[in-house]
C-alpha cells in the first residue's frame, strides 16, 4: 500500500509537470504567431497570474489565506447538502478515488511518517494546487475571459460603449463556468463536484478581482490543508478509529 501511495503521488506530479508544458507551450506559440503577424506580443508568463497583486505580496497571500479558510466552512457545509441530492437522485455517493487514496496516504504515513509527511504536503499543499492554479485559471480561464473582452470590445464599439461592461460581465461568467466545470470534473469524484465546481468559482472571481494567481494558490492550498492534516493525524492514529 505505502508503495502504491508514493506512486500514486509521482503520477500527480508527472501530470502537474505535463499541465504546466502544455499551458505554457501553447502560450509561447501563441505568442509566437501573434509576433510574426506584427503584434506587440511578449514571452511573459505574468498574461498567465505569474505577476504581483495589486496589493503587494504579503496582502495577496493574506487574502488568499482568509478566501481559502472561508472556501473551506463553505464547504464543510455544502458537501453533506450535495451527498443528500447525490442520494435523491439515485447515484453513489461513495469516493472511488479520494477514499482509496487518502487511506493508502494514511498506511503511508503510519509506517513512514518522516518520508510520507513531507512528500505528502509538498505535493499536494503546495505543488498541486500551485499547477492547477496556472492551468484552470491563469491558462483556461484567463485564455476564455481575455477573448471574451475581445469580442466584447469589438462589438462595444459597433454597438456603443455601454455594451462592453455587459460584455465584461457575460465573458467573466461563461469562462468562469466552462473552465470550473472543467476543472471539477478533471478530479473525477462526483461526491465533491458541487464544492469543487463552486471552489472553482469562487477563484476565478478571485483571480479577476487581483489580477495576480497568487492569492489563489494561498485560498487553494489552504483548503488543500485541512484534509491532509486528517490524513496526517489519523496515519500517525491521533484520530479515534470510526466505528
Amino acid at each position: 500500500m505505502p508503495e502504491r501511495s508514493a506512486e500514486s503521488l509521482l503520477l500527480v506530479v508527472l501530470q502537474d509537470v505535463v499541465l504546466v508544458v502544455l499551458a505554457v507551450g501553447v502560450f509561447w506559440i501563441g505568442v509566437s504567431v501573434a509576433r510574426g503577424l506584427g503584434r506587440p506580443a511578449r514571452y511573459s508568463l505574468a498574461p498567465l497570474g505569474l505577476s504581483k497583486p495589486g496589493g503587494g505580496y504579503l496582502v495577496g497571500a493574506g487574502v488568499g489565506l482568509l478566501f481559502g479558510l472561508g472556501a473551506l466552512v463553505v464547504s464543510l457545509a455544502l458537501s453533506p447538502l450535495s451527498a443528500y441530492v447525490l442520494q435523491q437522485l439515485g447515484y453513489s455517493t461513495e469516493s472511488n478515488i479520494q477514499g482509496p487514496l487518502m487511506e493508502g496516504l494514511s498506511a503511508w504515513i503510519g509506517e513512514s511518517p518522516a518520508t510520507a509527511i513531507p512528500l505528502i504536503v509538498a505535493v499536494v499543499v503546495l505543488f498541486g494546487p500551485a499547477v492547477e492554479e496556472f492551468f484552470f485559471r491563469g491558462a483556461i480561464f484567463g485564455g476564455l475571459y481575455r477573448l471574451g473582452l475581445l469580442f466584447s470590445r469589438a462589438s462595444g464599439d459597433k454597438a456603443g460603449k455601454g455594451n462592453i461592461g455587459i460584455g465584461e460581465k457575460v465573458s467573466f461568467a461563461i469562462s468562469a463556468l466552462l473552465s470550473s466545470a472543467l476543472f471539477a470534473l478533471a478530479h473525477l469524484e462526483p461526491a465533491l463536484l458541487a464544492v469543487l465546481f463552486v471552489l472553482a468559482i469562487a477563484l476565478c472571481a478571485l483571480y479577476r478581482r487581483t489580477g495576480s494567481l497568487l492569492p489563489c494558490f494561498v485560498a487553494h492550498a489552504t483548503f488543500n490543508l485541512f484534509p491532509v492534516l486528517l490524513i496526517i493525524l489519523n496515519g500517525l492514529g491521533a484520530l479515534p478509529a470510526l466505528p
